[in-house]
């Protein structure tokens, strides 16, 4: 008679699948930061690619309209004339997307491929917006692409002119080096802005030069008077350099200012004038901290002082 040899399957003791688990804990520790890295890169690749085919529409509007870029905004209270994305006071995006996308104005800005593509950063903070809201996630230079309020129309800028007007494409110099569009800041919970969208216009970078601060209105305009010799340097850094979204309302630094997003939350895309598409950062100064926390940038003053028009 034959014996039966029985054989009786080993299972794992407590200590390997211990073991086991810190292995799998320890490669997830690893691969983590890579998958984090390889991540953000793609969100800034997709980025970039939204603010180029920006700028190819900026130059299909300029080429329909006597070379011209569009107003950045749009309100007119002489008029009654209030935010209308169908009508002649729609802004930049409604008016880039109307270039890009057959159509009439603002027919097409809610579809996939404009408001939800290559108008969304995708690096931009969860909209918590409604399902046909339109979004915009970059903002305008504000004198290359100035907003038109009528209410407050006199032009600071140009001596003679009735209202700051959008710069024709040939006339704007460097256009290496000027940039065009970057990424906005949002808002949250701001009356008249849908929720998570940036402002059109880019107001509040170099705000002292923009909002006139050499008393004869160069703003944003170069080159400062002689006399401003303290502050005439167009290689240093830009004024205002904050990081943030709005989380409520209308104020702060951070309204219609630059979002660095992307990398590390320190870099910020933008389009060139030429067309080209650009990254800068900031870094915080440590010689310089304060409650509000001061940052400095490689983006300069020469990449937002233009020429007068």
């Amino acid at each position: 008679m034959q014996s039966v040899t029985r054989h009786r399957q080993r299972a794992f003791t407590l200590v390997e699948l211990l073991v086991v688990i810190g292995i799998i804990a320890l490669l997830i520790g690893i691969l983590m930061p890579a998958l984090g890295a390889a991540r953000r890169q793609a969100q800034n690749v997709q980025c970039q690619s939204n603010l180029r085919t920006l700028g190819q529409g900026l130059r299909l509007y300029a080429g329909a309209n006597r070379d011209s870029l569009p107003y950045g905004d749009y309100y007119d209270v002489d008029r009654a004339l209030t935010w209308d994305i169908r009508s002649e006071t729609a802004n930049w995006s409604i008016r880039v997307a109307s270039a890009l996308t057959k159509g009439g104005l603002g027919d097409n800005f809610y579809n996939s491929q404009t408001s939800k593509g290559y108008m969304r950063c995708p690096s931009a903070s969860p909209e918590r917006a409604s399902a046909d809201q339109f979004i915009l996630h970059y903002s305008a230079h504000p004198r290359l692409m100035p907003g038109y309020y009528q209410a407050n129309a006199t032009d600071q800028f140009v001596p003679g002119n009735p209202t700051v007007k959008p710069y024709k494409i040939s006339k704007i110099k460097r256009s290496t080096e000027i940039v065009l569009l970057m990424d906005g800041s949002q808002y949250f919970d701001a009356p008249g802005t849908p929720t998570g969208n940036s402002h059109a216009v880019a107001a509040a970078i170099e705000s002292w030069r923009f909002n006139g601060g050499y008393g004869w209105g160069n703003g944003l305009l170069d080159v400062p008077p002689a006399s401003a010799t303290w502050d005439n340097n167009y290689g240093g850094p830009i004024d205002n350099v904050v990081n943030g979204d709005v989380p409520t309302g209308y104020s702060g630094n951070n309204q219609q200012n630059i979002r660095w997003r992307h990398g590390r939350n320190d870099a910020a895309n933008f389009l060139f004038v030429d067309g080209h598409v650009g990254i800068f950062h900031v870094k915080q100064v440590a010689a310089n901290v304060s409650a509000s926390g001061w940052v400095t940038t490689d983006l300069l003053r020469k990449n937002v002082a233009v020429n007068r028009p």
